[in-house]
């Protein structure tokens, strides 16, 4: 099957040729032979607002219209269950180990109080379709493709002797889809808004939703309107998609809800989508009031997505050689992915990854699946997953250098806030927030279930701030920590102070505790007391409190308690195999044939610092990590990918360059669609965990960051013998504006934002550092792995080094 796939790549490939004046194929991007059989394998394109799926059928085109708030409400929400009352009944049982009786608790309540049955959350789903109708034809010389510099998605084919083509992207300057449709010939073309399909057995759950859909077509625009059955604060009642044709030449006309253009030169669509909040009126008008306001011209407005897209993809380069491998049109490349990466199939990916987040960064954070869904049943509703997902899907937001897109992380979670000091006072009784697992159009817990005990999970909070506080120490924005990122902390620091009791042995027990998703080896139930990755979220969250306590004048008294509180976590446990325990009780078993990871929590992001000077815990963590290879490596890399990039993570801080570069090649063989698409597990499920991951971990591997602490090559793969980066972000407001490496050198830029001195670590000695200007680094000893660096604001830095 693969020798018949490189003959037809073979063929497309001489066609591509053929067609060498019109469409090229792009710098960063791919090219494609075939449409898409299914809408996990469509052509991707967004602004963070809407996002599109183009399949690239020649005739019978499907553009599936998503919106980054566009979550189907399935009831009115009921409030999290009063699960505060039974506190001290469930950590009773715990005490006396019965784990399995503890955690049916919240399910009993959630049936007292009405739920009924299991809630999820809301689930993404798709706004409407556009469908698009052209004349059939014999085809050849098929391309479709996507260019991650500009965003674009385009369609190619020769039919009856013309050249028919279709680009599409979603404008991130000017907040609308645009799409153009030529031939070389005339263009004829049938055009219709119309509800996403819904199968047989889906009408009673889309009845149940869905209040109403109508469509229509009326001189120039084509309409949909969908209203729900179900509303809440804070939600939309319903969604209007307005779309505007324009035609060069030839004739339009309605039939019903559809606009056909006769003999055209050229059809120009312009779209946009807008959720209801008010219920009023239609805002029909409203669209395509706004749809007049912008000029109809391709070009121009391409301009403005290269300015605002464009740019965002651009401050960042990875480049690792070039080979005939990563340039195979997309099912070869994913078909040799699989056969082995070459590292200029890992820049690709690169690439596509990070076009993958930017496109559906926004409003929101990406969820599950991005920006995207062509399903009204997602996996897990295509949320917000806490206790992993999005942390991973956020990963490289900073050190890509591009900030402003960790705004959407930040602001979701303050619109969440009141419903998550809702779940501190309803589940713990206690003050402060409460991040639970899963989140979509609300903040509210109200998953109930006694194998996966996420109402009593707690770290959700101090996780997520951790991550926000990370965003002041990468921008240094006194105002971003002082009104928005250290209100969010203080409040889940004092979820703690409310939520923690003592042990017999003086130290704070956690209880209840919950690792995410696995359970001991030797216990049926995932509920815990103490679970590792608990006390390394709260101990994280503590630190930096106090940290930014001190910058925005917290009282002495509150960080007092906190220092206080510190002093009283209880101590890691090192295991009989000598690796991190996953749970501190000794009874416990480890458990590593599991997707996730938590123990290593301290490892993901910035090192605690206890691991940094503390090397038997160092050792352990890297015994914990190397059990859990052992798992990924027999299913080549193993279900639930994000798990994979936090190990890459981790194995990139413990500087084990080797592990590191095993991971990054497992992520990059195994985890892309012919879209470049993102994979949850290795071969299948769209999800876009492990675009966000696989950026991060290359980052890591290539430069790990502190305040006034930079360490170079700190996990190189071996496999990339020489190589470049450009652009990337520090801790510390420095950007790195290119390191270069080969065998026997090391070339570094750098430029900080303010004046600093910062100490510079090597992966190992060097016979030479030259610093311009000089004076930067001056009194360097040769002799040691590290030297320190004189930076002034705005002045680049170059060192180079030799081995």
């Amino acid at each position: 099957m693969f020798k018949h796939l490189l003959l037809l790549v073979l063929g497309s490939l001489i066609g591509v040729a053929i067609q060498a004046q019109s469409f090229t194929p792009p710098d960063r991007g791919f090219v494609s032979w075939k449409p898409a059989p299914r809408w996990e394998d469509a052509l991707l394109s967004g602004n963070g607002t809407m996002g599109t799926l183009m399949f690239g059928e020649p005739h019978d085109e499907t553009i599936i219209v998503n919106h980054a708030l566009s979550y189907l409400p399935q009831r009115v929400p009921l409030q999290p269950i009063d699960q505060a009352s039974r506190l001290a009944e469930i950590r009773d049982l715990l005490a006396r180990g019965k784990f399995v009786e503890a955690a049916r608790i919240p399910v009993e309540q959630s049936m007292k109080e009405g739920y009924g049955e299991k809630h999820w959350i809301d689930p993404y789903v798709p706004v409407c379709d556009i469908k698009l109708s052209m004349t059939p034809g014999n085809v050849v010389d098929y391309i479709r493709m996507v260019d991650f510099e500009t965003g674009e998605a385009k369609v190619q084919w020769r039919q009856d002797g013309q050249l028919y083509q279709r680009s599409l992207f979603v404008s991130r300057a000017d907040s609308v889809m645009v799409m153009k449709i030529t031939s070389s010939g005339k263009v004829n073309v049938r055009l219709s808004l119309r509800q996403h399909p819904v199968n047989w057995d889906q009408w009673d759950y889309i009845n149940n939703a869905i209040k109403y859909t109508n469509v229509s077509a009326k001189d120039n625009y084509l309409t949909c309107s969908t209203a729900f059955n179900h509303h809440f604060k804070g939600i939309p009642y319903g969604f209007e998609a307005t779309a505007l044709v324009y035609n060069v030449g030839g004739t339009k006309k309605t039939e019903d809800s559809h606009i056909v253009v006769t003999d055209a030169d050229e059809v120009l669509v312009l779209m946009a989508v807008a959720p209801d909040f008010k219920n009023k009126a239609s805002l029909q008008s409203y669209l395509q009031k706004w749809l007049t306001t912008i000029k109809p011209d391709y070009a121009t407005l391409l301009e403005g997505q290269k300015r605002s897209h464009g740019e965002l993809f651009g401050r960042v380069k990875l480049s690792l050689g070039k080979d005939a491998k990563a340039d195979l049109q997309s099912e070869a490349f994913v078909e040799t992915a699989r056969q082995g990466v070459t590292p200029p199939m890992i820049q690709k990916e690169f690439d596509a990854a990070r076009y993958n987040i930017i496109s559906s960064t926004g409003i929101n954070p990406p969820n599950l699946q991005g920006i995207w869904s062509g399903t009204w049943t997602p996996p897990w509703s295509s949320g917000f997953t806490h206790d992993g997902n999005v942390e991973v899907a956020v990963s490289h937001l900073l050190s890509a250098n591009t900030p402003e897109l960790m705004a959407a992380y930040l602001h979701y979670h303050e619109r969440m806030m009141p419903w998550y000091r809702d779940n501190a006072r309803r589940l713990f009784g206690t003050r402060g927030i409460v991040v639970p697992a899963h989140s979509s159009s609300h903040g509210w817990n109200i998953h109930f279930d006694e194998t996966w005990t996420l109402s009593l999970w707690t770290a959700g909070a101090g996780w997520t701030a951790g991550i926000l506080y990370d965003y002041y120490l990468y921008t240094g924005n006194p105002d971003l920590l002082e009104k928005h990122i250290y209100p969010f902390m203080r409040e889940a620091a004092w979820f703690y102070e409310d939520f923690l009791i003592k042990g017999d042995d003086g130290k704070y027990l956690f209880s209840p505790s919950y690792s995410p998703e696995n359970n001991p080896a030797n216990s049926p139930s995932q509920l815990v007391v103490n679970a590792t990755m608990d006390v390394m979220v709260a101990k994280d969250l503590l630190r930096n409190c106090i940290d930014a306590g001190k910058i925005v004048g917290e009282t002495s008294q509150q960080i007092h308690k906190w220092e206080q509180m510190l002093t009283l976590m209880p101590d890691y446990r090192i295991n009989t195999d000598g690796e991190l325990a996953e749970w501190l009780p000794r009874n416990f078993e480890e458990n590593h044939s599991h997707r996730h990871v938590s123990q290593l929590y301290a490892l993901f992001d910035r090192m605690a610092p206890e691991f940094v000077t503390d090397t038997v815990l160092r050792n352990a963590a890297h015994k914990t990590l190397k059990a859990r290879m052992d798992q990924r490596r027999r299913n080549h890399g193993g279900e639930m990918v994000f798990g994979l990039a936090q190990q890459g993570m981790v194995a990139a801080n413990l500087g084990d360059a080797a592990l590191t570069g095993e991971i990054i090649d497992l992520m990059a063989g195994y985890y892309w669609a012919p879209s470049f698409a993102t994979y949850h597990n290795a071969g299948n499920l769209f999800n876009m965990d492990l675009s966000g991951g696989f950026p991060a971990v290359i980052i890591r591997s290539l430069v790990y960051s502190e305040p006034g602490s930079i360490s170079l090559l700190p996990a190189l793969s071996p496999n990339w013998e020489t190589g470049a980066i450009e652009g990337i972000a520090l801790r510390g407001q420095i950007i790195v504006n290119r390191l270069e490496w080969s065998r026997n050198d090391v070339v570094v830029r750098f430029t900080s934002a303010i004046d600093q001195r910062v100490m510079v670590k090597l992966p190992k000695v060097c016979s030479r550092i030259v610093a311009s200007p000089k004076a930067a680094a001056s009194k360097v000893d040769c002799s040691k792995n590290y030297f320190f660096l004189r930076m002034k604001k705005g002045v680049p830095v170059t060192v180079t080094l030799t081995y």
